[in-house]
Formats: C-alpha cells, structure tokens, sequence
C-alpha cells in the first residue's frame, strides 16, 4: 500500500530537533518540545503496526520517483516492530533523563542530538535503498558523537576517539562496498537489488562485497572481535545515552544483517557460515567478559556482546524459527537491555557503587531489586518470562539446520547471562545494609520508566501465541524475498 506513513517516525524528529535548537536556553521548553516529538512517533509507530497488519506493506517513493529510480521508504512486519519498540525506549530514556542529566548537557544541544538519533535510528530501519541506509548511519552516528561528547571529561575523550575511528572505517568500507554493489547491479535499491542478483549466474564478486558489507553491520552491531570500542564508548557517557547506544544502536546492526542477508545473500553457504562463525565467536567472547568483569557497566555490555551473538546465529539459519526467534528476542533485549542500564544507573546514583561489592541496596529500593530480579530472569530466558521464548526458537531453528553445536552454544549462554547478573542482585542487592554507604533518596518518578518497561517486555512475554501471527508475516518479508520484490516493485500490488 503506498503511503505517507513511513516518513512520519522520521520527519517528526527532525523537524522538532530543529525547532528545539531555537529555545536552547529554555530547558523546560525544550524538554516539553521533545516529549511531545517522542509521544508523537511512538503513536505513530503503533498505528503503522496496524497498518502494516492490515496491508502486509506501507510503500512511499519520496518524489513520486517510482522504484527502482528514486528513494523508497518501507514497512513491514519486521522493521515496523523494531521502530515502535525503539520509540518506547526513546520515552523511557527520556523520562530517565530529566531526572538524572545535567544541566550542562540540557543546556548543550542534548535534546536536539537525542532527536536527531531517533532520525537516524528510525530512517535506517524503513529506508528501501541500500545507500540511505549508510546516509541514516551517518546521521545516527554524527548525532551519537554530540552525546557522546557533551560535557566533555578526560574518559569520554578517550573512549571517543576509539569511537569516532572506528565509525570513519566502517563508513569508509561501507561506502566502498555500496559502489561495487552499484557497478555490479546497477541500482540502489534493495528490492531491485534483490530481483536483479537471482537472475545472475557468477556471483562471486557479489559475495565478497557481501561478505566486506556485513563485516561493517558486525562493526555496527559490536559482534566480535569488532567490539573492543564498545567497552569504553557505552560507558563513558551517563546511563541516559548509554540506553540509547546499548539497547538500539546495536540493533541496527543487526536489522541491515537481517535485512541485507535476507534479501542479497541467501544462497550463499559462505556468507551463512561466515555470519555463524561471527555470532557463535561472539557468545564465547561476550560470555568470556561477563564472567570476568567486575564493572556494573561493563557486565551489562558483556551481555549486550553475548544477545548479539545469539540473534545473528538465529538469523543465519535462515527459518522460520531462527528468523522469528531472532526478532521476538531482538525486542526483548532492547526493552530490557535499557531496563538493565537504568537499574545500574540507578545503584550508581544513590550509592555511587560503580563495582560488585555488598550494599543491601534492596533493604531499602525493594521495588528496584525485585524488578531487577525479573530482568535478570527475563534476560538469561527462564520460562515464562519473555526472553525464553525467542530462544527457544533460535535454538529450534538451529537444530533444524543441523547446527546442533551452536544450539548447545546459545543454550548454555543463558546459564552465564544469569550468572553474570545474578551477580549483580546478589552482591549490591542482596545482603545487609552496607552501613557506610551514604545513600541517596531515589528521584521522584525515576523507577516508573524502568517498571513500565519491564511490564511491556512481560506482556510480551506471555502474549507470544497472539504475537505469532503478525511476526510470522514480518519473517516472511525475510525468508521470501520474491514477495517483498513484488509489493514494491509493484508487481504483486
């Protein structure tokens, strides 16, 4: 169905980022102005969910330029989840903030960066046209890099600069590999791209530009070894924007895997080997780090490496379970990797504890224990909370490709993402007051972002029978990339 819905989670941001640029001296009319752009997209984003149930597809070619030869804008199943989950995240982190940032940094373009980055993450998600999808990286990442950078100290500067290389590298790749896809097919566009590549005979060249192209989403994505920047550059900030670049920069990694494997490369062996090898390398490495870290921050960002690992071993099977498994846990995790952020900002701000040592934290913050607790559970996936599900089809799918070794892999990664964080309860929640520790007095309204999150992702969880309908049609835009060629193309509408 051609429509102008597409453009709206991304034209909102944008035209609100400029305005709040204007009132930069005006905090509360920033923080208004911004509450506003971000209820706006996340209504938006649930009524292109309906939409997209209703229609299979939400098509705009910006111009009236038809596909192939202009840009193209779409919605589906898939990536239409990934927006309106993204949005609830954005709400949340929003609400965190004005609790938590600084005067300095509201007063430093933070919210128009914070709305800029939905313009990104939002645009990378819908675009239809592979060059965009670099265009959108790069407005995410310049955004990225004024959060990052606000308020500058000696360990931001430090932990920036691995960044910002490592983002110039992989958008340099990035730009390379677009050029060769463009010499070899002779469009930008993903669903011609797709037609075009299933009527060549030699498609070597292709799958080494294949393989270049999905080495930069792993970059992207911090899988391993690529994620050695992440260490530094997610910690630095405050949790505020440290939520924004765990629990949904990553994810766009993972979406241009899903996306760009789905539709160019998936017949070749190769390239789902390499993205196996890649995933599995991943979960070792990231359960490696959980298990040996100490920092409250960077168990969580252990972790983050380890659900990576796990979604794109679902994606290179390449099946109905693996696929949908990738995408019911690419939704938990967002939910509740930014739950997990806040928990930890928040040990941080009324203890100052930055390392597991014993404080008794849940003495006297029950409800931020307790609803830890379940995160902790939710994210090791025990049944029936709402990570278990997405799992179980990840590793369902991964037996059915006869990958029994990995299966095995992402199973026992569960037991080390409850270890690692069942640390955390155990040492900084569970146990006597630490009588030394001065305590702060919890902001008023700071835990209502974090329960209602966690609340959602539960809902989720013990929902999934009447989520499987809509997620299986989302998958199919994946796994029959013939059907997504003809909707846009315009040859099945």
């Amino acid at each position: 169905m051609h429509s102008n819905l597409p453009v709206i989670p991304i034209f909102i941001p944008l035209l609100f980022a400029a305005v709040t640029v204007l009132f930069r001296k005006r905090i509360a009319m920033q923080r208004l102005l911004t509450t506003f752009a971000t209820l706006l997209v996340l209504a938006f984003s649930i009524l292109n969910i309906y939409m997209v149930n209703k229609h299979q597809i939400l098509i705009l070619e910006m111009g009236n330029w038809a596909s192939p030869f202009g840009i193209t804008l779409t919605l589906d199943g898939l990536n239409s989840v990934l927006v309106t989950t993204s949005s609830v995240v954005f709400l949340a982190t929003l609400i965190y903030s004005f609790k938590t940032i600084d005067k300095v940094r509201e007063l430093s373009f933070f919210y128009p960066g914070f709305l800029l980055i939905m313009v990104g993450i939002n645009g990378a998600f819908t675009t239809g046209d592979i060059f965009n999808l670099f265009v959108f990286y790069e407005i995410l990442l310049m955004s990225s890099y004024l959060l990052l950078l606000v308020g500058i100290n000696k360990e931001q500067l430090k932990s920036s600069i691995s960044y910002v290389l490592m983002n110039v590298f992989a958008g340099s790749l990035f730009v390379i590999s677009i050029g060769y896809l463009y010499t070899i097919v002779g469009s930008l566009n993903m669903a011609y791209i797709s037609q075009t590549i299933s009527s060549m005979s030699d498609r070597r060249g292709l799958y080494l530009v294949g393989a270049v192209m999905i080495f930069v989403f792993c970059m992207k994505g911090a899988l391993f070894p690529l994620f050695t920047w992440m260490n530094r550059s997610y910690a630095a900030p405050p949790i505020a924007i440290s939520i924004i670049f765990g629990a949904l920069l990553t994810k766009v990694g993972l979406y241009s895997i899903i996306r760009t494997y789905g539709l160019f490369y998936y017949e070749s062996n190769f390239i789902k080997s390499y993205i196996l090898i890649l995933g599995a390398v991943s979960i070792i490495a990231g359960c490696i780090g959980a298990i040996y870290q100490k920092d409250l921050k960077q168990i969580v960002i252990f972790n983050i490496v380890i659900s990576l690992g796990v979604m794109v071993c679902g994606t290179a099977t390449l099946n109905t379970f693996g696929v949908k498994g990738a995408l019911f846990y690419a939704v938990n995790d967002i939910l509740l990797k930014a739950a997990l952020f806040i928990v930890v900002g928040l040990i941080i701000y009324v203890s100052g504890v930055k390392y597991l040592q014993k404080c008794g934290l849940i003495n006297k913050y029950p409800l931020l224990g307790w609803t830890y607790f379940i995160i902790v559970l939710s994210l090791a996936g025990v049944p029936p909370f709402s990570g278990f599900y997405g799992k179980a089809l990840i590793i369902k799918g991964l037996v059915t490709n006869n990958n029994t070794f990995i299966a095995i892999l992402v199973a026992l990664s569960g037991l080390v993402v409850f270890y690692s964080l069942i640390r955390i309860f155990l040492n900084v929640f569970y146990d006597n007051i630490n009588k030394s520790l001065i305590l702060k007095p919890l902001p008023k309204g700071v835990q209502i972002p974090l329960v209602a999150i966690v609340a959602i992702a539960l809902i989720i969880g013990v929902s999934t029978n009447l989520l499987d309908g809509f997620f299986d049609k989302g998958i199919q835009m994946v796994l029959n990339p013939q059907h997504y060629i003809d909707l846009v193309l315009k040859k099945g509408a």
